[in-house]
């Protein structure tokens, strides 16, 4: 009796172990790092600096993360569409002079429409989603290279600047930003 206990707690463990090993792995390796650099890996300061300049990552995994639960199959253009998408917004407003909101709507519209036009011709045509996509990523980074001669767009202008690299207007005031906490409730709700 005490041994099919301990059988069965041991394989309780192994199926435990095997279903997270990535997660405590993750873990071990943040815990590692936030001892060796004194403290500083999981401050305020630092986190927001990962998220701001990884979020283009969070939002391309997690529509990869998409593709690959509902078809199996991964997109190997996402990478030269944001480039794509990214050659645009900075032509229509740095080098146009095209309002700022304007050019993200035109921008997210190409961009869905260079989804819609994949799609087609991996569910009707029934080319297979690597062929298409393989293709994709080449076609859309030279159409962003065209785009843009091969040269880099600056300057941006400070209104569009100031969304991405500025924080959420707190208008009830205080020691925590307020409205940043209930954005986040609304998100993860």
């Amino acid at each position: 009796m005490e041994k099919a206990k301990e059988f069965n707690s041991m394989d309780k463990l192994k199926v435990f172990m095997k279903k997270n090993t990535m997660l405590i792995a993750l873990v071990i390796v943040t815990l590692f790092f936030q001892v060796k650099t004194g403290g500083t890996l999981l401050a305020p300061r630092n986190v927001t600096n990962l998220i701001s300049q990884n979020g283009y990552v969070v939002i391309l995994a997690v529509g990869m993360l998409m593709c690959i639960l509902t078809g199996g199959n991964i997109d190997l253009s996402v990478g030269s569409i944001v480039a794509l998408v990214g050659a645009l917004a900075g032509t229509l407003i740095v080098t146009k002079g095209m309002n700022v909101y304007l050019a993200i709507a035109i921008c997210l519209g190409v961009g869905i429409l260079i989804g819609i036009w994949q799609g087609f011709w991996i569910a009707y045509v029934r080319i297979p989603a690597f062929i298409v996509t393989l293709s994709g990523m080449l076609l859309w980074r030279g159409v962003a290279l065209m785009i843009l001669g091969g040269l880099t767009i600056s300057p941006f202008p400070e209104k569009y600047l100031n969304l991405f690299n500025s924080y959420i207007p707190d208008p009830f005031g205080g020691q925590i930003n307020m409205m940043c906490m209930i954005v986040a409730i609304v998100v993860c709700v």
